[in-house]
């Protein structure tokens, strides 16, 4: 086989396999689960890092949305 079809030939059967990937629906995150990773505290769950997140972007939305309206004119 000819190095061009074998690189093409992975080609298409890479996009194939992502594509089958990525309609799969994902599972919900559970809330109560203890939280997994370098960053996480002691009785720390999930549902408590999405609180911090929303009331971080609640804080922070007016300055965002300042921003995205540009500088101010003269």
């Amino acid at each position: 086989m000819k190095p061009l079809a074998i690189v093409a030939l992975a080609a298409i059967l890479a996009a194939g396999t992502g594509a089958l990937a990525a309609d799969a629906p994902a599972k919900p995150m559970k809330m109560d689960e203890p939280m997994h990773g370098e960053m996480k505290k002691k009785s720390m769950k999930k549902g408590d890092v999405k609180k911090a997140a929303e009331k971080k972007d609640r804080e922070l939305k007016p300055m965002i949305e300042k921003e995205a309206a540009g500088p101010a004119k003269k």
